[in-house]
């Protein structure tokens, strides 16, 4: 490992991308503990600072996706796949009820992501006062994809050792090259992914990367706060990767005849944030539970799907944002043929009550699939210990494997 660090190590200048090959072995490493804990904290401290190249990018993802097998699903169930693992310190979370809305339109979408007690409000807790289930695995997953069109997953059940790996962000003080790999994993092997980054030098290497790994479809994008949610105040700037090809854009909603929103409708409330830090703050325990953030987050999202917001209210403009993320999500699901198509979609959807039942249908327990056995292998299996690991070769686009070119428009 420390010839690793010293090659990736030497500055902005000095420094130089590791192999296919090298990259391999330092996730590997990383994962299954070779490395020490000085080791593990200089490489991704180092690699950060670097930043992942286009072939470390997609190495790490497919030696850290060698661990676990994908979750298996029936061909025709077209899965969108959300990684959700950025922090939410000023904005809410508009994707959770954009997805509720796109699954209710047709769509089938599948989150990812992990708990994080340090944030005032997180997806998991968010979904908790929802009544939807945020540690499904095996066949409840899957029947709920199946029956409901949505479902989050709990990487931390499903690959705990890239759990342990994104938990070093407590330690590090930042996050690591592991969040990125996070974003790609991607455990259905969903043919359409939707990924929201912040930092705008990933725009550029994802396609590259998800197109070595074999992917066939991705919208990335830098979204609020790292999240995969479109803002209603700037133009967002996003890449498509589609039949090998990357396509540039920027977004706004005046594009997709919504109105233009400003900060304030995306918020987190004022009372809920430091002063003079623009961070949340958790609400201590002599306060009132209902003014937990979590809460009243599930309280908001209730109202919106269940169309209790007054037209003209600054309530009415968070409704526009989730309608405008919900149509991005109908986009990538293929069930409209551009964002600004999904926008009538995502709004007959909202006004018919189809959104609130299936909020409510979420929040029921799944039915169980007739004819999947203990047996099935739409089980995730655990990850194998270190000594009967799954062992491959070079993945797609590794070393002597030849990978269409990717063409920018």
């Amino acid at each position: 490992m420390h010839q690793l660090i010293t090659k990736i190590g030497k500055g902005q200048r000095g420094a130089k991308d590791l192999s296919w090959g090298e990259a391999k072995q330092a996730a590997q490493d990383l994962i299954e503990g070779n490395a020490t804990p000085y080791q593990a904290g200089a490489f991704l401290m180092a690699m950060r600072i670097k930043l992942e190249g286009v072939t470390e990018l997609a190495s790490f993802t497919a030696a850290t996706r060698s661990y676990v097998p994908p979750i298996s699903v029936p061909a025709g169930l077209n899965v969108v796949d959300v990684p959700v693992y950025a922090e939410k310190h000023n904005t809410q979370h508009a994707c959770l009820p954009a997805a509720v809305i796109a699954a209710s339109a047709g769509a089938t979408i599948l989150f990812h992501g992990m708990d994080n007690p340090a944030a005032a409000s997180d997806l998991p807790r968010v979904l908790g006062q929802l009544g939807v289930p945020a540690t499904l695995q095996g066949q409840d997953l899957l029947a709920s994809l199946q029956r409901n069109g949505f479902a989050y997953l709990d990487v931390a059940l499903y690959h705990p050792p890239l759990a342990k790996l994104l938990a070093l962000r407590e330690q590090l003080g930042a996050q690591n090259l592991f969040h990125q790999v996070a974003r790609l994993l991607n455990p259905t092997r969903a043919h359409s992914q939707v990924v929201g980054v912040a930092h705008p030098p990933y725009l550029e290497k994802m396609p590259e990367a998800v197109n070595m790994l074999g992917g066939h479809r991705l919208l990335v994008f830098q979204g609020m706060e790292g999240f995969p949610e479109l803002s209603m105040a700037i133009p967002t700037v996003m890449r498509e990767l589609r039949n090998n090809r990357v396509t540039p854009f920027t977004l706004k909603p005046t594009d997709v005849q919504l109105p233009l929103g400003s900060f304030q409708h995306m918020a987190v409330p004022s009372e809920f944030l430091r002063q003079g830090s623009g961070q949340a703050l958790r609400p201590s325990s002599g306060q009132a539970p209902s003014q937990d953030l979590p809460a009243r987050e599930a309280a908001l999202i209730r109202q919106v799907l269940t169309t209790q917001i007054l037209p003209g209210s600054g309530q009415a403009r968070f409704r526009d944002w989730i309608l405008y993320n919900a149509a991005t999500f109908l986009y990538a699901a293929g069930q409209a043929h551009s964002i600004a198509e999904g926008v009538p979609f995502a709004q007959k959807a909202l006004e018919s009550g189809a959104a609130a039942r299936k909020l409510a249908d979420l929040a029921s327990p799944p039915a169980p699939i007739e004819g999947a056995g203990q047996g099935s292998t739409m089980n995730p299996p655990s990850p194998q210990p270190p000594s009967t690991k799954l062992r491959t070769g070079s993945p797609p686009g590794g070393e002597g494997v030849s990978q269409p070119k990717v063409l920018h428009a």
